[in-house]
């Protein structure tokens, strides 16, 4: 919970300084969207944890989903972003294009 409010008051500290310009729902959406998927990607494996009692799967599951959070922080972080998206495109264009400049 600590966490959550942590991240909540730096991404929304982040926001203020952001250009003008920028829609500020758009960026709210943005903001609630990470936040609570990294509330769920943190905070759901700890939660089955609770309930393994001695079930092998449980066990299993649990350690799948904590030894995935990085990934899929990278998919909530990265992936979901345009701007990097993009650049992935102009990186793998050039990768497979030529010699166009990043």
């Amino acid at each position: 919970m600590i966490l959550f409010i942590n991240i909540i008051i730096t991404l929304n500290s982040t926001l203020k300084k952001l250009n003008a310009e920028v829609s500020q729902m758009k960026q709210t959406k943005v903001l609630v969207f990470k936040t609570l998927g990294q509330c769920v990607v943190l905070g759901c494996p700890w939660i089955l944890g609770f309930f393994i009692n001695g079930s092998e799967v449980l066990e299993i599951i649990f350690l799948i989903l904590n030894s995935q959070q990085g990934t899929f922080i990278f998919l909530i972080y990265c992936v979901l972003n345009n701007e990097v998206r993009q650049q992935y495109r102009k990186f793998f264009r050039c990768l497979c294009g030529g010699h166009k400049k990043l």
